[in-house]
């Protein structure tokens, strides 16, 4: 048989394996067992297949570009809960050894996000999607399901139908660090959140109100504070929450910008962390650990959950169940500095 009749679909015929797993044998792909990989490359050898990505794209109509859709941020911001290239490089150790390259896909704060979608899948641009910032009836979710087209999301929504999924366990994180308070004897406890609108943000809200719940706590609206994570932001809500009476005696920040901001602001408030108030972070990179004084912090690493959307994305493109696609996984408590007040503070 001669070389240019041989390709994947031929391998794929011959070995009576999907498309995606030959094309991650050929490229020694880590996800695939060892015996899969022998098997296809003696396949390979065998047929006398020759790799050529250009013919494959046009025999199979596949263009093997997978897209991230991220938000683009005010470009005057300052730091903020971007974190997204940490992401990205997750993503693209899990395409390694695939035919698969990933372009990001900007999201505009003024365009409709389906609209922005529509460029993509109606005319086929990429093969799949990976989607960030969920909410909980999201349209964009709606859309993809509708139009079959492959995807995987990073956070969950509330819609009925399956789709998937890879999210961090936000209520459990929540639920721990307020729980982990209280036991520690705090009873005004300040939430800095991401916006309402976003699904994780309800999460985080939830396991929050769980935890003063079993605590016989009252839940103070005016203790949780939505935002755009910025460090900015995390100072200004600082200053505001510092005037309450009674005010916080901890700040558990959604991300490590919002803690940086928020540990600015004790400076200018002259208070000292874990004399007048303690600062409790989420992480994805551990740079927690160099704050002045070093945070305790739920960690969840955002590249990780780049790996992870990338195998799930993968995954669904060999045409797995929508229901098998679905991944939570708790973030991990580091602990640095005490939680509890100095005597004689709280």
């Amino acid at each position: 048989m001669s070389d240019s009749k041989v390709t994947l679909k031929t391998l794929m015929r011959h070995t009576g394996l999907s498309l995606g797993t030959v094309s991650r044998a050929l490229q020694d792909g880590p996800e695939v067992r060892r015996e899969t990989r022998e098997l296809v490359k003696a396949a390979a050898r065998e047929l006398g297949y020759t790799p050529n990505l250009a013919g494959v794209k046009l025999r199979t109509g596949k263009t093997y570009t997978l897209s991230i859709v991220l938000p683009v941020e005010n470009a005057e911001q300052d730091f903020s809960d971007s974190g997204f290239m940490a992401l990205v490089s997750g993503l693209h150790a899990a395409l390694a050894g695939t035919f698969y390259s990933l372009v990001v896909q900007p999201e505009l704060p003024d365009e409709d996000p389906v609209a922005g979608l529509r460029k993509l899948v109606e005319v086929r641009r990429v093969d799949g999607l990976v989607l960030t910032q969920t909410r909980p009836q999201d349209e964009r979710i709606r859309y993809l399901l509708a139009q079959d087209f492959p995807f995987v999301s990073y956070g969950r929504s509330e819609l009925a139908q399956a789709h998937p999924w890879y999210d961090t366990d936000h209520e459990d994180m929540a639920y721990r660090a307020t729980r982990r308070l209280i036991a520690r004897g705090h009873r005004r406890i300040a939430m800095l959140n991401p916006p309402a609108e976003l699904m994780y943000s309800q999460h985080r809200d939830r396991g929050h109100c769980r935890a003063l719940q079993e605590a016989g706590l009252a839940q103070d609206p005016a203790l949780t504070r939505h935002s755009g994570l910025s460090a900015s932001d995390g100072r200004r809500l600082v200053l505001e929450l510092a005037r309450l009476e009674p005010r916080p005696t901890a700040f558990v920040c959604a991300n490590e910008y919002g803690a940086l901001g928020a540990l600015s602001a004790f400076a200018e408030l002259g208070w000292q962390a874990g004399r007048e108030a303690v600062v409790v972070a989420t992480d994805d990179s551990n740079v927690s650990a160099f704050f002045v004084p070093p945070l305790s912090t739920y960690y969840a690493s955002l590249h990780g959950a780049g790996r992870q959307l990338g195998q799930l994305l993968l995954r669904r493109l060999d045409g797995e169940p929508l229901e098998q696609l679905r991944l939570l996984e708790q973030a991990e408590l580091i602990e640095r500095q005490s939680d509890a007040l100095q005597e004689g503070q709280a």
